[in-house]
């Protein structure tokens, strides 16, 4: 029996309805259903919930079922790949801000900054990369701020213009002030979505 039958099973045996099922659970309604006919699958949270509700193990729950299973597998890396896309991100941000810097201050020879100016390339590069990687595997897009900060495209790009204006101000200023709050934004930012999504 497919994972979506099984679960629209339990829930018949238990006399409950959707809405039921949806309100101990704190997700809509839909989403029920969606689970019912295996448009989507529940969460690990969301699945032991389900196994206890209906009083059914996980393994009777998932067994013969190809689909669900593949979805942890997935959901899993996704978890794996987390810290990677993190950490990249992040190391680009230092690059960036050493770039700043050896900028400002001429901390480097002229060799070195032109190897953190390929560096910096090189990593953008890395990340454009990883991302295409990552959503050909299935993964959706992975987009910072609508990730944090809930925005559409347009507040996307509006956050875009607005740091890139600010790391160019620290370059034509002067001044390292806006550079490193940005850097710091940046690095917040992929604090805050390694511990929402690990």
């Amino acid at each position: 029996m497919k994972f979506g039958d099984r679960l629209k099973q339990q829930r018949r045996i238990k006399n409950l309805t959707q809405g039921d099922v949806a309100a101990k659970l704190n997700v809509s309604r839909q989403t029920i259903s969606s689970w019912e006919n295996e448009k989507s699958y529940p969460d690990i949270k969301s699945l032991t919930a389900l196994s206890d509700m209906y009083d059914i193990s996980l393994d009777t729950m998932l067994k013969e079922d190809s689909g669900m299973k593949e979805f942890i597998e997935k959901n899993d890396l996704r978890k794996n790949l987390v810290g990677l896309r993190c950490t990249t991100y992040s190391f680009d941000i230092i690059i960036v801000l050493l770039n700043l810097i050896s900028f400002h201050h001429h901390v480097f020879t002229d060799n070195y900054q032109i190897l953190l100016l390929i560096l910096t390339t090189s990593f953008l590069w890395i990340m454009n990369s990883f991302n295409n990687f990552t959503e050909k595997m299935g993964f959706k897009k992975f987009n910072i701020f609508q990730e944090v900060f809930h925005v559409n495209k347009t507040g996307e790009i509006i956050f875009a213009i607005i740091l890139f204006a600010m790391y160019t101000l620290s370059f034509v200023t002067n001044n390292l002030i806006p550079g490193i709050l940005v850097s710091v934004f940046f690095e917040i930012i992929i604090i805050i979505y390694y511990f929402r999504n690990k």
